[in-house]
């Protein structure tokens, strides 16, 4: 019988603390994406249009140009004021409009938004088109290729160690 060498037990801690870190935020990245996702579906499939006030216009340039707002906007006898926000709880974002609208909205100062009922929170502007998927379905991806490696390192190395 050969006697494990000194140093194994305490790197294979270092090792499993860095999975543990692993799983949990490929697990957290996968989660977020996951919520970002079902809530656009959930706009794309209705929800209620209200009067938004445009708090902030920016012309964004780069490889393309984009058209962006930021926008609020209360409920009729709420008293909160609710704003583009994310799935980890950024409020008052930017977003992207056609540059008719772009033009129209900051004229006017105010922007039409489709809202879900109940969660205000989750809204978007009517003329925006469909909220893109993209990014937040690239954050399951991203998640679940950090967090499934992790996963399935983190019981080898704890199944070799017993």
């Amino acid at each position: 019988m050969t006697a494990a060498h000194p140093g194994t037990r305490r790197s294979s801690s270092g090792v499993l603390l860095g999975l543990r870190v692993g799983v949990l935020i490929g697990g957290a990245i996968t989660y977020l994406g996951v919520v970002e996702t079902e809530a656009k579906l959930r706009l794309r499939s209705g929800g209620d249009i209200v009067e938004a006030d445009v708090v902030g216009t920016r012309v964004m340039t780069g490889r393309s140009t984009t058209y962006e707002v930021r926008y609020a906007f209360t409920l009729p006898g709420a008293a909160e004021t609710y704003t583009l926000r994310d799935a980890t709880g950024r409020e008052g974002l930017w977003t992207a409009l056609p540059r008719g609208d772009w033009d129209s909205a900051r004229a006017s100062r105010k922007l039409a938004v489709r809202f879900l009922p109940e969660d205000p929170w989750v809204s978007r502007p009517v003329n925006s088109g469909a909220a893109p998927l993209g990014d937040s379905i690239a954050g399951i991806v991203l998640g679940l290729l950090i967090w499934v490696p992790s996963m399935v390192l983190f019981v080898r190395v704890l199944r070799s160690r017993a």
